[in-house]
Formats: C-alpha cells, sequence, structure tokens
C-alpha cells in the first residue's frame, strides 16, 4: 500500500528531472468530459472543472515518459442527457485519441463497449446503477460516485425504523430507472413500510395528479429518485397543496436547480432530505476545505442563485467535482505505473495505483473492484434556510461536521 500511495510523488520527482519542459515541448493526452452540458449545466460544468483542476495540477510540471515529457488537454462533449448523443460522443473520444473519459453516465450501457476496443477507461462520476460497473465483463469502466445500491439501502436502513409508508417516486430518466430498481430491492424484505410505487415522466411540468395519488395511498413520507426538476416538481406539487410530507431523495436533492426553481419559496425546501458521498474524511473537513479553496482560486464559487434569510448568498461545496478531480489524478498515476500512453495499459494500471483524493480519502481500485466510494460512507443531510448539515438522527451522518455553504 505505500508503494502506491508514493505514485503521485515519484509522477513529481520524475518530471522535475533534468528541469520543467515548456508546455510548446510538451506532447498532448486528451481527457474527454462527457457530461450534460445543455440539459444539467451545473452537473455537466463542475465535472469539467474539477476534471481541469487535476489536470492544471499535474501539467505543472508535466507527465514523463522515457524521453517525453506530456501534458493532460481536457475536452468536452455535450451529451444532452441522451444516450444516443453519449454513444455519438464516446465515438468521438475514440477519434480523438482519448487517454481517458471522465464521464456522468448517461447512455454508458452502450457507450462503454465503444471505448472498450481500443481500451479506453472511464471515470463515471454521477450515475449509480448497479449495472455500470463490473469488472469482469466491463474491465475499462470504474466509478468515482456512491453507489444507487449504497444510497438505496441506507435510505431503508434510516427509513423503515421510522414506522413511515413510503411512497417510492422514480422518474423514467435513465437516472430514475436506475434508482427506481435500486430503491425496490432495497425494500424488498420490507413491502409493509411501501404505501405506493410510482413511475413519473421526467419531462412532465406538473406531478400534481401524481403526487395526490401517493397522498391518496397514506404515504407518510416519499423517496423521489429522478433529475433535479423531477424532485423540484414533487416538492412543488406537494407543498401547494399543503402536504407537509417528509421528502428523501439521492444526490440529485443538492442540485441548485431544485432551490433555484423554489426560491420563491423557500420554506418548501426545509426539511428535504439527501443521501450522498461524506464530503469529509476521518481525519476531518482540512483535507477538502483546501480543495475547496483551490477549485474557487480557479473557477469562482458556484452559486445556488439564493439567499439565505440573513441575506447571505448560498454557495454549492465541489461535491461532484471532488470525484472527477479524484479519477484524472489516478490517470495521471496509472500513467506512470503503466510507463505508456496506450489506453489500455492505462486501464489495466489502473487497477495497482491509489491516490489522496481531495477529501483525504484514499482513492483507488483493484481487480475485482472498480468502485471509488463505499457504501459505508453514504449520510444524509437535510436542508433548512436554503443550506444543508448532517441530520443528528443517523450515527455517521451525526458525527460529520457541516461544510461551510454561504459566502
Amino acid at each position: 500500500m505505500g508503494r502506491v500511495l508514493l505514485v503521485l510523488a515519484v509522477l513529481l520527482a520524475l518530471a522535475g528531472c533534468g528541469g520543467k519542459s515548456s508546455p510548446s515541448q510538451r506532447t498532448p493526452l486528451t481527457i474527454v468530459v462527457d457530461g450534460p452540458f445543455s440539459r444539467s449545466p451545473y452537473l455537466g460544468r463542475t465535472i469539467e472543472n474539477g476534471a481541469r483542476l487535476a489536470a492544471r495540477e499535474v501539467n505543472a510540471n508535466g507527465i514523463r515518459l522515457g524521453s517525453k515529457t506530456y501534458e493532460l488537454r481536457v475536452r468536452t462533449l455535450d451529451t444532452a442527457l441522451s444516450p444516443a448523443r453519449a454513444v455519438a460522443n464516446m465515438r468521438r473520444a475514440v477519434e480523438q485519441e482519448a487517454i481517458a473519459v471522465v464521464d456522468e453516465g448517461t447512455g454508458i450501457d452502450a457507450s462503454w463497449r465503444i471505448a472498450a476496443k481500443p481500451g479506453i477507461p472511464i471515470g463515471v462520476v454521477f450515475e449509480g446503477g448497479r449495472q455500470i460497473v463490473d469488472p469482469e465483463a466491463r474491465p475499462n469502466v470504474f466509478r468515482i460516485a456512491p453507489t444507487d445500491h449504497g444510497l438505496a439501502f441506507r435510505l431503508a436502513e434510516y427509513l423503515i425504523p421510522k414506522g413511515l409508508k413510503v411512497g417510492l417516486l422514480h422518474d423514467d430518466s435513465d437516472y430514475g430507472v436506475a434508482g427506481g430498481q435500486a430503491l425496490a430491492s432495497a425494500f424488498e424484505r420490507n413491502r409493509s413500510s411501501v404505501a405506493i410505487e410510482q413511475t413519473l415522466p421526467a419531462d412532465a411540468l406538473d406531478l400534481a395528479p401524481q403526487v395526490l395519488r401517493a397522498r391518496r395511498a397514506h404515504a407518510t413520507g416519499l423517496v423521489v429518485w429522478g433529475r433535479a426538476s423531477t424532485i423540484a416538481s414533487v416538492l412543488t406539487a406537494a407543498r401547494s397543496a399543503g402536504w407537509d410530507v417528509p421528502v428523501f431523495t439521492p444526490p440529485a436533492g443538492a442540485d441548485p436547480f431544485v432551490r433555484q426553481q423554489l426560491a420563491d419559496h423557500p420554506q418548501w425546501v426545509d426539511g428535504l432530505t439527501f443521501a450522498g458521498g461524506r464530503l469529509t474524511a476521518e481525519i476531518g473537513t482540512g483535507p477538502f476545505l483546501t480543495f475547496e479553496q483551490k477549485y474557487e482560486s480557479s473557477f469562482g464559487v458556484d452559486r445556488v442563485g439564493v439567499k439565505t434569510s440573513g441575506g447571505q448568498a448560498v454557495i454549492v461545496p465541489p461535491e461532484t467535482a471532488m470525484y472527477a478531480y479524484d479519477f484524472v489524478n489516478l490517470v495521471a498515476a496509472a500513467l506512470l505505473k503503466a510507463g505508456s500512453t496506450d489506453p489500455a495499459k492505462v486501464t489495466a494500471a489502473l487497477n495497482e495505483v491509489t491516490t489522496e483524493g481531495a477529501n483525504g480519502d484514499q482513492r483507488g481500485f483493484n481487480h475485482n473492484n472498480h468502485e471509488g466510494v463505499v457504501d459505508d460512507d453514504i449520510y444524509f443531510a437535510r436542508f433548512h434556510d436554503m443550506t444543508y448539515t448532517p441530520v443528528k438522527d443517523d450515527p455517521l451522518s451525526a458525527t460529520l461536521p457541516a461544510v461551510p455553504q454561504t459566502r
């Protein structure tokens, strides 16, 4: 373990041998960021920024392999949340001879095969579907993001003892369908806790009929798994009808879009609880806050566009950016380990390297496990006054500090 943890340090040392090379003397290596820039701008942008920040830090010295020095170049492609576009984008990534792809996850069930032919590694940093990652069947697919399985089972573990009759709602997007499957599995042995299961149209502007159906089924809590727009629509439908039912979501509940849509009714956001990967490690908040400072110095703060009741501007901690940042750093470490720019060799080396992640956790994969976030690291946070804090009625969450979200 100690050997692999020194990989990045060795990378910097080797890159500095003989002095730094100027950018004009370096050979570029392309990393493609495949994200939903037009349909979910915040998500696409934060993934891109995390990848660019890691690339900048690696490029401060360059990557020295043999007699050549390389640098990372980030290019972006827009999936528009379309599986067909995701497939076309992966073909473009292959044409551009990408050394790796940082992917939100849309359409990955089809696009991974295209990257697999030349051996290009894919790092999924948002979608958590169980079928996405399979070290044997999909050896070039890795993930640094909470899994749907982990999120759903933690939600079940958290909600069932509360005695709630839960309405399980998911939209018909790729993200929602995969989450719905995970929820069905998580609540399979406790069907008495489920009041109703519904699939919601992801593009619907009004979900009042579906929310009314859940209310008539005597649901006393709702788990809403879908795009941020779906979550905002469910909250709007419930609260405008006077139904103060508690609502629980996956990480999409923290997307700025939810608060932006409900900016005229900030009290409707209060109590919204989401499950996500914890931002801080056992060693404390230091590593993540350092990463956040570097992120903000490079790209500015990610503003939600709303204010607290005290007039403070609300910002978004760069959680998804952290996952993209960590994957690019692992790719850099794998390049050194492989001693080659052959994507297939880089993919193989990703099974053998480890780095310290942006939040202080150790990130890495092996031949049997391509998941970079363990299920035990799922926590719960609840909104109040447009910001969120870890809940106090869950053992892990209660130990976590609140991350500042105002400027």
